[in-house]
């Protein structure tokens, strides 16, 4: 089976379905909006308390896993949420978790939307959301997104037809890039935009973090080159995450696209990277743990990235932007001289409350809002990062953009099936810039 035909009709991304009993979301105003959860791990059991904090007048009807127990699992944390937030007799108004309809296996986003479902929360591993999208888009239905969008080039051209489609359907879909709905940050990107720290010149992005993500992988061993052990681990193998510059430092990018004007794409990309960690690989996957890229925003304009994941070191979230009149660091705006200039306005709702209560409001409102091809800007900017970390190369964007064929995502699936036979690579090898092609 070839890569088309795998995001196509692989039972992995719930493919082959019966067309859903239930067509296209319709909700007026205060109406309960009936929503259902796919990927039942940790954010998705995070987005679905925290949507119930937004907005209290929904119901979770079903739930979707490809391992046994998560959704059930996650179904008694979402209710006792729901128990502290509205009251043990209104919490079942929310979820029942013996009445939520569960689904498990490779089909189970099928059967989930085969359901009674306004909208759904996506929060499976990144290598699914692209061919997850295109079926809820398919199915008519509204939309949260976990970020990142897409893990290689390929997917991130599909999410970008997926938001014209989704627009033209009138679907809304907010993605989980939060710093977007965090006032704070709305307040100091206007005020640059409004040239109060004058011309932008450069930024600095950085995801420092001072420990492995994934360093808890587990399994037996002898089985980390199966599909099965890959994907209950898929914080550490790139094909599945999008490695931690795609998977997590998306947010920290995502500012600075965000405050340069959002469709500004860099010019000419170029970056390193590596793996200092001394955890072994395949058993803690073949990720980076640093990379450090170069952006070339045109104009004189520069982006510069920072991430990594190294136990024992030091740790720093940020952004800062540099003007011709002054910085924005630490959500203040200062002189060259560090005299603030003005500081951000207090935080009002934390923004993962924030996004879904932007999302449910455009929904009952009959707003139709699309934020799509926000996050996937910024979301394919880190992809462009990591193919130059990975290979050395320098490279201009466009040819990225246009020509590159790159793809990671498995041909086919099979939980005995040694990776090597479904296109993985085999056996599980750090990439070596020099030797990693660019393609």
């Amino acid at each position: 089976m070839d890569r088309r035909n795998f995001i196509k009709n692989s039972a992995i991304i719930g493919a082959a379905a019966a067309l859903p009993r239930f067509s296209y979301a319709q909700v007026k105003g205060n109406d309960r909006i009936k929503v259902a959860l796919v990927g039942c791990g940790g954010r998705g059991t995070g987005a679905m308390c925290n949507m119930i904090a937004a907005d209290n007048n929904i119901q979770l009807v079903a739930m979707g896993d490809l391992f046994e127990g998560k959704a059930d699992a996650s179904a008694k944390k979402i209710y006792e949420f729901a128990k502290k937030t509205v009251g043990e007799n209104k919490a079942t108004d929310i979820i029942d978790p013996s009445k939520v309809k569960k689904f498990v296996g490779w089909d189970n986003l099928d059967q989930v939307l085969a359901e009674d479902v306004d909208l759904v929360v996506e929060a499976t591993p990144p290598v699914f959301r692209t061919p997850h999208y295109e079926k809820i888009v398919a199915a008519g239905k509204h939309a949260f997104l976990e970020k990142p969008g897409a893990v290689d080039v390929e997917q991130g051209r599909k999410m970008y037809a997926l938001a014209k489609e989704a627009e033209k359907k009138g679907l809304c879909v907010v993605c989980g890039n939060q710093r977007r709905y965090d006032n704070r940050y709305q307040d100091m990107i206007k005020r640059m935009q409004d040239g109060e720290i004058g011309e932008l010149l450069s930024g600095q992005c950085y995801w420092n973090n001072g420990g492995y993500i994934g360093a808890w992988a587990n399994g037996p061993e002898g089985t980390e080159e199966t599909l099965e052990y890959q994907i209950r681990n898929w914080w550490c193998f790139i094909w599945a995450s999008g490695d931690n510059i795609v998977e997590q430092h998306v947010h920290n990018i995502d500012v600075l696209m965000w405050a340069f004007g959002n469709d500004r794409m860099p010019v000419e990309v170029a970056g390193l990277g590596g793996r200092s960690t001394d955890l072994p690989c395949p058993r803690f996957g073949d990720r980076f743990s640093h990379f450090a890229i170069d952006y070339d925003m045109g104009d004189g304009l520069r982006m510069a990235s920072y991430c990594h994941q190294d136990p024992n070191t030091s740790s720093n979230v940020s952004e800062r932007i540099i003007g011709t009149k002054g910085i924005f660091q630490g959500l203040r705006l200062t002189d060259h001289k560090g005299k603030t200039i003005c500081e951000s306005p207090k935080l009002e709702l934390d923004p993962y409350i924030a996004e879904h209560k932007y999302l449910l409001g455009a929904i009952r409102s009959g707003k139709r809002v699309n934020e799509l091809k926000n996050l996937m800007n910024s979301n394919m900017v880190a992809i462009a990062g990591r193919m130059s970390a990975f290979s050395g190369k320098r490279f201009k964007y466009e040819w990225m953009e246009k020509k590159s064929k790159e793809n990671i995502v498995p041909k086919s699936v099979d939980f005995n099936a040694k990776t090597q036979d479904l296109g993985i690579k085999n056996p599980v090898s750090v990439p070596v810039p020099g030797k990693y092609a660019l393609i």
